[in-house]
């Protein structure tokens, strides 16, 4: 087994940022980066999936970076053992490991033979929860009773993966305050509060338009259909565009009309390019940690508009948007009269802009964190 190096950091991860992305996926790409420049050695193991080319053809790919692959199977607690293989090449001290699956338990059984440190990050708030993978499987239609046990036993199996990992972790961090008292509750476990980071975008020579963005992969959490709920009381009106981007669900498609522009997925870049055109931002997950959306919406100067999700009570006052509390016509009625009044809220977007420009600083972010890793 080669010798652990003590300036290096192994990220363990099931997907790797490609040509699009997710929140933890774009958290993890900005931690390397954030290393890499305090001279660390950086390692990221991930899932390898059929059809996603070449690492090297990512635009997020980097040469300082020492990429390990492992397989993924259908049957996630099989992955437990081809994550351990991965690990079995690494040469790291110190391992971070986000969004779970048998993930988790291999980083900890790893960590804690070879007594290296383990950090597990959460990433969303179910991730503070006992048995997240079989309250998510009762939502799940199958279409043979043998599918269905299979599925069964493989996410009872990783729930007890998941929460050996989460117990033996060195370090845990969390999002908000939330997550760190439900983690406590379920587990007994005190974790550490670290910002998510937020990078300052790149200038664009675009200006605001008459845009409303939603941004995230259509999963049910996310509610999505809510969004085209809302875009269709607006059916009538014409000088205002109803955007979605994110991984697109068949259903969701079939059941929008032509009011709102599905757009599906797009690059990081691209959808950078939306935030900087758009003036608001509607949210409408039932619960989320600290949504990146947020972020980019507040470096952006977009209004945020969230239906339920307020890490942190960020929207305590209308600080730094409006939250609604699950009032869905609430928000539409609101929505309503920024359309009608022109009122955008100049000194909330001054505010929110100033709020992710101090607490989610990338070198701020990452000195938080090593103060406790190390």
């Amino acid at each position: 087994m080669p010798a652990a190096r003590s300036k290096t950091i192994c990220f363990v991860i099931p997907n790797y940022v490609t040509h699009t992305t997710g929140g933890a996926e774009l958290q993890i790409y900005y931690l390397t980066k954030e290393f890499i420049k305090r001279d660390w050695q950086v390692e990221l193991i991930y899932g390898a999936e059929n059809g996603q080319g070449a690492v090297e053809k990512s635009p997020y790919f980097d040469e300082k970076i020492q990429y390990i692959p492992y397989r993924k199977f259908k049957f996630r607690a099989f992955e437990f053992f081809s994550v351990l293989a991965s690990l079995l090449k690494s040469k790291a001290g110190y391992y971070y490991q986000r969004t779970d699956f048998a993930l988790t338990a291999a980083c900890a059984l790893y960590c804690r033979i070879n007594k290296r440190h383990m950090t597990y990050a959460l990433a969303q708030d179910q991730d503070a929860y006992r048995g997240k993978y079989i309250r998510a499987f009762k939502s799940f239609v199958y279409q043979s009773n043998i599918k269905r046990r299979i599925r069964q036993l493989d996410f009872h199996l990783i729930d007890k993966m998941v929460e050996y990992g989460k117990t033996a972790a060195d370090l845990i961090v969390c999002q908000n305050n939330d997550q760190q008292m439900l983690l406590k509750a379920n587990f007994n476990r005190e974790a550490v509060i670290v910002p998510s980071i937020a990078k300052a975008p790149e200038p664009l020579s675009v200006n605001k338009e008459n845009i409303v963005l939603w941004v995230g992969n259509m999963y049910p959490v996310k509610r999505p259909q809510l969004f085209i709920e809302l875009a269709n009381r607006f059916k009538k009106l014409n000088n205002w565009r109803f955007v979605m981007i994110g991984r697109i669900s068949d259903e969701i498609v079939t059941s929008s009309k032509s009011k709102v522009e599905i757009l599906g997925e797009c690059s990081y870049n691209e959808t950078a390019n939306w935030f900087a055109r758009a003036k608001v931002f509607v949210n409408t997950s039932e619960q989320e940690g600290m949504p990146n959306t947020f972020l980019q919406a507040w470096y952006h100067k977009v209004l945020v508009l969230s239906l339920n999700v307020n890490p942190d009570e960020v929207f305590k006052n209308d600080q730094y948007g409006f939250v609604f509390n699950d009032a869905f016509i609430q928000l539409g009625d609101h929505l309503n009269h920024i359309i009608e009044q022109g009122d955008l809220y100049d000194e909330v977007l001054e505010q929110s802009f100033n709020h992710v420009q101090q607490k989610h600083h990338p070198e701020k972010v990452v000195s938080h964190l090593l103060e406790h890793m190390l």
